[in-house]
């Protein structure tokens, strides 16, 4: 039986591991736009090349970026989908599945990591605000300081499982829900077990070096997915 678990592999900055990704068997790629925190970012014209005729759907993840600078982004790449790492507002959401109706959104919910406090009930209203608004998915991610610099998306770093079980099981069945931060080849499998999600998207795990992918982590991460039985 195959697994129907789907796959998302961020923060890809160069046509080679686009088609690294896409070989491998993975679903989607993501590519970090002009998000001043992360060192995988990539400018609008410098992304031009891998959105132009990509080997997988390309997912543009943006933060805090301005609206007419996201309708900018929509208009010259033509994403499959923008993924809002910061919070989108609803009525913006709403705004771009009405005008772009072709280009799917996707939102990020940011926990602290494992082990730090949770306001359960403030991310519950989070995630039943953004699925009112009409995004076509949710991923669970982990908010971390790093050198001084809290990052979203791309840490390494997981957040408690158990609260993003409780979480993912108050709306499941309403839009598709992903786990991310801090998944890697060794601990992909123990995840789908624990949280049974849609699917499993991350970047910093099957790297070599940052904005490089490595081939071998890669398909050791596609193995042990493809290696679950979906529930």
């Amino acid at each position: 039986m195959t697994s129907g678990y789907k796959v998302k592999i961020c923060g890809t900055t160069n046509m080679e591991d686009a088609q690294m990704t896409a070989d491998a068997g993975a679903d989607y790629f993501g590519v970090v736009v002009e998000a001043d925190f992360s060192p995988r970012s990539m400018t609008i014209e410098a992304a031009k090349p891998l959105f132009s005729s990509p080997p997988l759907p390309p997912v543009a993840l943006v933060f805090n970026m301005a609206a007419s600078r996201v309708e900018t982004l929509i208009q010259q790449l033509n994403p499959f989908a923008v993924q809002f790492l910061s919070l989108a507002e609803p009525s913006f959401v709403t705004y771009l599945k009405r005008r772009y109706p072709k280009v799917e959104a996707w939102q990020s919910i940011h926990l602290p990591r494992a082990g730090e406090s949770v306001d359960l009930e403030n991310f519950q209203k989070t995630v039943q605000t953004s699925v009112t608004a009409g995004v076509d998915a949710l991923l669970f991610d982990t908010a971390a300081l790093s050198k001084g610099e809290m990052k979203f998306g791309g840490t390494g770093i997981t957040s408690d499982w158990d609260i993003v079980k409780e979480l993912m099981d108050s709306i499941r069945g309403t839009v598709p829900i992903w786990l991310a931060g801090g998944i890697n080849p060794d601990n992909v499998a123990e995840a789908i077990d624990k949280i049974n999600p849609y699917g499993i998207d991350l970047c910093s795990g099957v790297e070599a070096a940052r904005g490089k992918r490595d081939a071998a982590k890669l398909t050791s991460l596609m193995t042990n997915i493809r290696g679950t039985q979906l529930i």
